[in-house]
């Protein structure tokens, strides 16, 4: 099933034959093929457009790489794409990781890094390692490096050594109430007073965010969205990512929504500073709401309209059998 919602809501044009006007409105292509450690690579060459009708062709095409140190997760979402692999207790080998990363370093063909699971804080001293191997091999500044976690062990994140160096730290919470939000992920993740004692020992709170699965019967209407909003400028984090998942199963798909009709201008506590087209792939939009109290908080937002269907790598994922391939279940590159 597909939830066409986002695409019905924003009108733009598109060219059929898969290029658009650009730079002086001369034609591109919109993959590049980069060699990845011996294997040559069709990748995404083109910027997201703001407009939905110009796009911009990259400098250099890189592509984005996912470490999961180990498939392992006590939670049992119903929308997550690696449900199925959540018993698997495979762990990575470090070492194997590093030779793998220095590869690709030298391949310079990495744009960002996302540490996620299986859930990685079951492991916080060895999400420390990677993360120190990820800046002794790339440098301090190099790209975008995150954490993705359901919160577990959050305690933990004080024992990874280079936290103040990370963009991010994404904690999942799907609704505002605890009870509610322990029911969807089927295991017991950090209520409100535990999340509030873990941030707040993190000097640096701008560093976490909030990602909230957007569902009809859950937070699926303008006044729950604002409801968790105000509930995550409570709990003090930075930003609140707001995601429409793919119809992978039938509960998801009986979950979508129309994400435009919950998130627009006509919400005047909102406001909007940008936003991308990826095609009818999906949008994403960034902004500040304003609580009632007068509070802020940033937010962001993705509408999935459909599955890409690309044919090109939209990322590499390293897995806990220390295979490197094009996606989650695409073709093998590496095996350290």
């Amino acid at each position: 099933m597909q939830n066409t919602s986002c695409s019905q809501s924003f009108d733009v044009k598109r060219e059929k034959n898969g290029t658009d006007a650009a730079q002086g409105g001369l034609d591109f292509p919109h993959t590049a093929t980069i060699n990845v450690l011996g294997h040559n690579i069709k990748v995404k060459n083109y910027i997201c457009s703001s407009d939905g009708i110009n796009y911009g062709v990259k400098d250099k095409a890189r592509i984005q790489l996912t470490i999961i140190p180990t498939s392992f997760c006590p939670c049992s979402c119903p929308f997550c794409i690696a449900h199925a692999n959540r018993n698997d207790k495979a762990v990575l080998d470090v070492n194997k990781l590093e030779k793998t990363l220095i590869s690709l370093r030298k391949n310079d063909v990495i744009r960002g890094i996302k540490i996620t699971g299986g859930e990685p804080m079951l492991l916080p001293d060895l999400v420390s390692d990677i993360i120190d191997m990820i800046y002794d091999i790339w440098g301090d500044k190099y790209f975008e490096v995150s954490l993705d976690t359901s919160g577990v062990d959050l305690d933990g994140l004080l024992r990874i050594k280079k936290l103040s160096c990370l963009d991010q730290v994404h904690i999942s919470r799907h609704h505002y109430d605890d009870e509610i939000n322990r029911s969807i992920f089927g295991a017991a993740v950090p209520d409100m007073k535990e999340l509030k004692a873990a941030i707040r020992s993190v000097s640096y709170r701008d560093l976490f965010v909030m990602n909230c699965m957007l569902m009809k019967d859950y937070i699926g209407s303008r006044e729950e969205i604002h409801k968790y909003l105000d509930h995550a400028i409570d709990i003090g984090v930075g930003k609140v990512s707001f995601i429409t998942g793919n119809p992978i199963n039938s509960f998801i798909a009986g979950q979508a929504l129309d994400y435009a009709a919950l998130i627009n201008e006509d919400d005047p506590a909102y406001m909007f500073t940008r936003g991308y087209f990826d095609y009818d792939i999906c949008r994403c939009r960034d902004g500040v709401y304003v609580s009632g109290n007068g509070d802020l908080i940033e937010f962001y937002g993705k509408c999935t309209v459909k599955d890409s269907g690309a044919d090109y790598a939209r990322g590499l994922v390293y897995r806990p059998d220390n295979r490197l391939t094009c996606g989650y279940g695409g073709e093998e590159i590496y095996h350290a």
